[in-house]
């Protein structure tokens, strides 16, 4: 995401937007009370009810899981504290900036909005459509009464008549003096702060972060608040990464967060499915291609290492497998069976003379059983006289491990050969330095074919 100049929205295009809103937020000439009540009894308690029935401007699809978990997290909690990092189109703006502030109106919890963009201009574009359909969303005024009063987005300021302020301003901004006669703001959202031009720059980004953490969160009421960021990690050590906290692996997260991290693709399928298709995404990240599609949908930050520099991995067409002297299979499993440990990797390696080919990957949170799976699938693919020796390290294989192979051959009916690694190896930066020579010269390629795959982007 490339550091570029916001201008402040065209104001003739609001009011074009708000027209928009009132066609489609209409109250149907035969609404009676009696389904109002029922509308607005569900509404308060169904998120995707309450987004699909009075927002159907942004209402192409479904909400997805993460969206609706998040929603009810930050509900149900007054002193919430929560970041959305959502991949690139996974709509963490149109939720954190509109239609979460106003599920809160909805549920009488709103007393104050504080609202943190790029600068002051990219906050009053956002804050101009939350003022949009507080204005002009008759449904919703409808069922919770009217809101807006005085005030206008273009200044990032305005109040409704139930005496709720809006602010938006700058990170480089002090939001100070944001209380609205008695009520002071309970809702703080950071949004996209992060550019390609402030993450190379630690102090800036330091700065930013003691801002919202000190002039920001501190002008939110100490009786309770919600506070929430939305972005997705462009940098290591972006402003987003600072806020979690896990900044480095293995770090921990900043205490009591609630920390929703969603990547386009989770094993193998859309965290959206409601609204996007893996082919759909496949396309993106194709275009786009894997460094960007790192960046923007799986929160990794292409950084080159000392030993090992991008130039090194080459992506090519390989030679047919028979051609191949070997083809072997290394699994590496994560320590626990569980959706929520590390991931369980497969790679797929042939050689070819001097030269090393990575055929295949499978790179997922999944269970033991996922990934015999996915092997005897590979195997029985394979072409005519083409074999793959599995290994994987024998401290390993344990019981559990055994169990989910016999489980998987028993299913799918093929008695799929896993052997055990018992070599003694050094540790993993003298094998990672031994292995640069064979990068560097050009020895290490990787299948073109599966360049754009989310085993693939994932494992490299």
């Amino acid at each position: 995401m490339s550091a570029i100049t916001i201008t402040k929205r065209d104001y003739n295009e609001w009011l074009e937007f708000c027209s928009q809103v009132q066609n489609s937020a209409a109250v149907a000439f035969n609404d009676t009370e009696e389904t109002q009540k029922l509308r607005i009894k569900r509404a308060l308690t169904d998120y995707n009810y309450f987004v699909k029935t009075y927002f159907e401007l942004y209402a192409d699809a479904d909400c997805a899981d993460f969206h609706i978990d998040f929603a009810n997290a930050c509900l149900a909690d007054p002193n919430f504290f929560g970041v959305a990092e959502w991949a690139r189109e996974h709509a963490k703006s149109v939720h954190l900036t509109i239609i979460i502030p106003m599920w809160l109106i909805a549920h009488k919890q709103l007393t104050g909005m504080l609202l943190m963009g790029k600068n002051e201009d990219d906050a009053c574009n956002l804050l101009s459509d939350l003022q949009a359909q507080l204005q002009y969303n008759k449904l919703f005024a409808h069922d919770f009464g009217e809101q807006y009063n005085f005030g206008s987005w273009e200044d990032g300021d305005f109040t409704t008549k139930d005496g709720i302020r809006f602010l938006a301003f700058g990170r480089d901004q002090s939001p100070r003096g944001a209380r609205e006669n008695e009520k002071r703001p309970n809702y703080g959202v950071v949004d996209d702060v992060d550019d390609d031009d402030i993450v190379h720059n630690p102090k800036r980004v330091d700065k930013v972060v003691k801002k919202i953490l000190g002039a920001m969160y501190f002008a939110l009421s100490i009786k309770g608040a919600r506070f929430t960021m939305g972005g997705n990690r462009i940098h290591h050590n972006s402003i987003l990464a600072n806020i979690v906290g896990d900044t480095k692996p293995g770090a921990k997260k900043r205490e009591g967060i609630y920390h929703s991290k969603v990547k386009a693709i989770e094993n193998g399928k859309p965290a959206w499915w409601q609204r996007y298709s893996l082919q759909e995404l496949l396309r993106k990240i194709a275009k786009a291609g894997t460094v960007l599609a790192k960046q923007e949908f799986f929160h990794e930050t292409d950084i080159e290492g000392k030993i090992f520099k991008n130039k090194y991995f080459r992506f090519a067409k390989l030679p047919h497998l028979s051609k191949m002297d070997i083809i072997i299979g290394y699994f590496d499993p994560s320590f626990e069976n569980s959706q929520t440990s590390d991931f369980k990797a497969v790679s797929v390696w042939g050689q070819d003379k001097f030269k090393r080919y990575c055929i295949k990957r499978f790179t997922r949170r999944c269970e033991l059983e996922d990934v015999f799976e996915w092997m005897i699938k590979v195997e029985k693919n394979l072409p005519p006289g083409v074999g793959i020796i599995w290994y994987m390290e024998k401290q390993f294989y344990t019981r559990p491990v055994k169990k989910a192979l016999r489980r998987a051959c028993k299913k799918y009916k093929y008695p799929l050969s896993v052997l055990t690694d018992e070599r003694q190896k050094p540790n993993k930066y003298t094998r990672m330095v031994r292995m640069e020579p064979e990068y560097s010269s050009g020895n290490v390629v990787y299948n073109v074919e599966e360049e754009n795959d989310p085993d693939m982007v994932e494992g490299n």
